[in-house]
């Protein structure tokens, strides 16, 4: 659907900000309908998934199937973010054109799906509680463990 390049960042709840996934770096950041059986089961139907895969070393920086329930932040015109449950995600784009095309796909990839938000602007109110116990979210998988479910 859509190709960008973009440098990935995760929420680090524990310092209250985003950091660079791996050291950082530019990335190739995909965001691709997968044809065939979707991750949680079901009919055989297309997924969507973003994949992203940094530029200088071809290493895997991001991996999440679209599922019900995320949330996208605009924060400003080359930073947005996105929640999936624990899952918190963001892209800092090399330009507001790249930003707005990869919101255009996200937008019609969820309404695809008929499910997931968008908010205008970041709002740390729509965070989830900080003090959760749970095991967080692997920055890098196979596409057999597919990340965010």
């Amino acid at each position: 659907m859509v190709r960008v390049r973009a440098v990935v960042m995760a929420r680090d709840d524990s310092s209250g900000g985003w950091l660079p996934v791996g050291g950082g770096g530019l990335s190739q950041v995909s965001l691709c309908r997968v044809q065939g059986a979707r991750p949680e089961g079901g009919a055989r139907q297309g997924h969507y998934v973003i994949h992203g895969e940094r530029l200088r070393d071809q290493k895997t920086t991001l991996e999440c199937t679209l599922r019900p329930g995320l949330i996208y932040n605009k924060v400003n015109p080359i930073f947005h973010h996105w929640s999936l449950g624990d899952c918190k995600f963001g892209l800092t784009f090399q330009s507001p054109a790249e930003a707005d095309e990869f919101q255009r796909s996200l937008l019609a990839a969820l309404a695809a799906l008929g499910q997931g938000s968008l908010t205008p602007s970041s709002s740390s109110s729509s965070s989830p509680s900080q003090d959760t116990a749970e095991t967080p979210c692997p920055l890098t998988v196979s596409f057999q463990d597919q990340l965010c479910w």
